[in-house]
């Protein structure tokens, strides 16, 4: 009788897993759906940035599938969480951006993922 308590519990529990993907708009306890993420920054995305430049980080968005009903990623997601991350860290532009398939998805508990990344810069 025990085990037919537990092992209901332990499968709920696991359900609202979500991912451990470094700034992903899939957080760690998910249920199901996934929020589309707003573009409500002033970053702005450029081919090329300065030749020179102290100041300069690299920047990531990611975008998970984490269960089989969600939506597949999103490359929009993607690039507006790496923007908010740019944001954040006082930058108001990035270049070099590119948007690749995770090959690591699964590690981090997702049935796919996309990744964004590029380096934030000041203009």
């Amino acid at each position: 009788m025990r085990n037919i308590v537990i092992l209901p519990a332990i499968a709920v529990m696991l359900a609202a897993c979500g991912t451990v993907s470094e700034n992903s708009d899939v957080g760690l306890v998910h249920v199901a759906g996934r929020q589309t993420v707003q573009d409500d920054t002033a970053v702005v995305v450029t081919e090329t940035g300065p030749r020179l430049s102290n100041e300069k980080q690299r920047v990531i968005g990611s975008s998970c599938m984490n269960k089989m009903w969600d939506p597949p990623p999103s490359k929009d997601n993607a690039i507006n969480l790496m923007k908010r991350q740019a944001a954040s860290r006082g930058f108001n532009a990035v270049h070099s951006v590119t948007v690749v398939n995770d090959p690591a998805a699964a590690a981090k508990n997702c049935w796919s993922a996309l990744i964004a990344s590029g380096i934030a810069y000041r203009q």
